[in-house]
């Protein structure tokens, strides 16, 4: 259509080149010509009339000069046709090798330098179309390549329709694109279900092992940098999650490390049992070792494995590089295959610990009967046995009747029977005592929770240990310690409890007497503590042994002594004093031995030379066999002092010099 359209075109500037040459219509040169032609004959003829009365000879050479000069007029028009043509013909060739060239593809040449405006419009809109070719060409193929198509602004209808066409490839190549991406996720998330399917069906024993084969091929395969798997445990008291398998760098790590529901990441995700995906963690969450040093990763994935709200375990990854959607979908997913596993697992252990429990009780019922056998020989004396107990036992109970506080309650907690002894504590009789509720006396609060767990639990059939205070009519409190027992008919239910009780007011009082004592005690120690320490700040301390030997020492003694603790302790004194230092410790050592305070100064020489003189006290220390063990040592520097002292005594004598001189 574009060609066919160019060649109309071509044809149309033709036929004004034609309309022009005057080829087709007699006007244009050519009808010029045929005018001026005309307008010479008809001068040719007024001539010829005008002379029409010269002579024969005369017309005859007009005649042939008129004829002359019409071939000579003839020659010329057709010359100027001629050169005219030619030149038309030279422009149309050149014009038609450019539209040849146009219509390969290459860029038509166009040199010439055209006289008439019509060759000049047509070279000129020959080079815009072929620069338009040029460009529509360059985009097509761009188009082609996959290039980028922004840039180009059309301008015509074809260019508006080949930027449309580039819309709808660019659009068709990022759809075809997205498929793949999405095929080859999808391929990528089958394969991976098929191979840790494959890895879940090859060990149905060994939790363990199934746990690090799982945990380290789910790390490889999402290109994580290190993963691990926790199990849900409910065989303990508290249940927790145990860390059973960790792989990182493609190393198994053996790592011992349990976890409390709802502490941390991965015991909230146990107990939420949603997936947590963190692309911003904490510094000092955790830490990735490679060769490369340690670095905290950038994104961490817990995943709980659970089926119908039960939890079995935790999967937790963590990535240097950020998971996409579509791998965190795959673990959820891979999550609840291993958590059937897990459970199968499960049942196959529950299994066989049932087949082993069953073979037992097999062999155990073969030995109940065989002794059932035996059994029914010692019925009939265990008979005998049981009269002869039951007279033992109402012996036992008249005996503790006795000798112990014993009272009856109903179910709910009334009294319905109390002993003797039981009736003279509570300083009441026992019509009063009857009937009344065990919370009218004990010093309870008997709306609480507690007050009622207490009956509940002995309804249950639990015995309960308790100590309780009472509040009697008269004021007084007394605290007894007692045990109720539930006794059961023969519907095996509690239909009434047994409290035997001891009276423990007395020894109630000592204890909260030796608490009150515990505690000025304490309170002494705190005072003597304190004490300690204002003494260590001011007060230069050490202790020697009855040898001489250093036990210990304070700072401030440091300090004087000019040595350090790890150097003196456990040495003996006389290793770090002068010969006159020494002579005096001894002194003093002799004094203490004989029990002896000793008070006075003393000097110590650091290893500087510095000398300091100390206001001391050694005050010896007995064991409980009158035996000398240890010395206290308390000193206060009076270098000071001393020096002062010096001073002024020189200061006298010179004075005393000076007047004896003068006297």
């Amino acid at each position: 259509i574009e060609e066919l359209s160019m060649d109309l075109k071509r044809i149309h500037e033709l036929a004004k080149i034609d309309r022009k040459a005057g080829f087709y219509y007699g006007n244009g040169l050519v009808g010029d010509l045929r005018l001026y032609l005309t307008q010479t004959n008809n001068d040719l003829s007024s001539i010829i009339e005008a002379y029409g009365l010269l002579g024969k000879e005369t017309f005859k050479k007009s005649s042939v000069n008129l004829i002359v000069l019409f071939i000579i007029l003839g020659i010329l028009y057709l010359l100027i046709i001629f050169i005219l043509s030619k030149e038309t013909h030279q422009n149309y060739q050149q014009i038609q090798v450019a539209l040849e060239s146009l219509r390969k593809g290459e860029k038509p040449d166009l040199k010439a330098n055209f006289k008439e405006q019509e060759f000049q419009q047509i070279a000129k809109t020959i080079h815009s179309i072929s620069d338009g070719f040029i460009e529509k060409t360059n985009f097509a193929r761009s188009i082609l390549n996959g290039s980028d198509t922004n840039d180009y602004r059309p301008t015509d209808a074809l260019g508006l329709e080949l930027n449309n066409l580039a819309i709808k490839m660019a659009n068709s190549r990022a759809l075809e694109e997205k498929k793949k991406t999405e095929e080859k996720k999808r391929v990528w998330v089958s394969e991976g279900i098929e191979l840790f399917g494959e890895i879940l069906r090859s060990e149905r024993e060994n939790v363990e092992e199934l746990s690090f084969k799982v945990i380290k091929k789910l790390v490889k395969y999402i290109d994580a940098s290190q993963g691990s798997l926790f199990l849900y445990n409910d065989k303990q008291e508290k249940p927790v999650l145990e860390l059973i398998a960790a792989f990182a760098y493609d190393r198994r790590k053996y790592i011992t490390k349990t976890i409390e529901l709802g502490v941390g990441m991965v015991g909230t995700c146990a107990v939420e049992k949603e997936t947590i995906f963190l692309t911003d963690l904490p510094d000092d969450y955790l830490e990735i070792s490679s060769g490369l040093g340690e670095a905290p990763p950038n994104c961490l994935l817990i995943v709980p494995l659970k089926l119908q709200d039960e939890i079995f375990g935790i999967i937790e990854l963590a990535s240097f590089k950020i998971l996409e959607s579509f791998e965190v979908d795959f673990v959820e997913k891979l999550s609840e295959s291993i958590s059937i596993t897990f459970e199968s697992v499960k049942i196959n252990e529950r299994t066989s610990r049932l087949l082993q429990q069953s073979q037992e009780q097999a062999n155990e019922m073969a030995r109940q009967e065989e002794k059932m056998r035996k059994n029914m020989l010692e019925i009939q004396n265990a008979q005998d046995e049981s009269k002869r107990k039951e007279s033992e036992i109402t012996g036992i109970l008249n005996a503790v009747n006795a000798s112990s506080l014993v009272a009856e309650f109903t179910v709910n907690g009334r009294f319905s029977h109390i002993n003797e002894k039981f009736i003279q504590l509570m300083e009441s009789p026992a019509e009063q005592l009857i009937g009344k509720h065990h919370s009218d006396y004990a010093v309870v609060d008997k709306y609480s929770s507690d007050y009622k767990n207490f009956w509940n639990k002995l309804k249950a059939g639990e015995i309960i240990n308790h100590t309780g205070q009472y509040r009697l009519y008269s004021g007084k409190e007394i605290w007894l310690y007692e045990t109720f027992t539930p006794i059961f008919n023969e519907e095996n239910k509690v239909f009434k409890v047994l409290d035997i009780a001891q009276d423990i007011t007395e020894t109630k009082i000592q204890q909260e007497s030796l608490l009150k004592q515990a505690n000025e005690i304490e309170r002494q120690t705190i005072d003597m503590k304190s004490l300690q320490n204002a003494v260590d700040e001011s007060i230069i301390k050490c202790e020697y042994s009855a040898e001489g030997l250093l036990m210990s020492m304070n700072d401030n003694y440091l300090d004087i002594t000019g040595y350090t603790k790890k150097e003196m302790l456990g040495k003996n004194n006389r290793l770090f004093l002068k010969d006159q230092e020494k002579d005096q410790f001894e002194s003093i050592l002799d004094q203490l031995l004989k029990d002896k305070t000793y008070s006075g100064v003393i000097r110590r020489t650091k290893p500087t030379g510095e000398e300091h003189w100390l206001m001391s006290t050694f005050s010896p220390v007995k064991d409980e066999k009158g035996n000398i063990y240890k010395i206290y040592f308390l000193a206060q520097d009076i270098t000071e002092k001393k020096l002062k002292y010096q001073l002024l005594e020189e200061a006298n004598k010179e004075i005393e010099r000076l007047k004896n001189q003068l006297s």
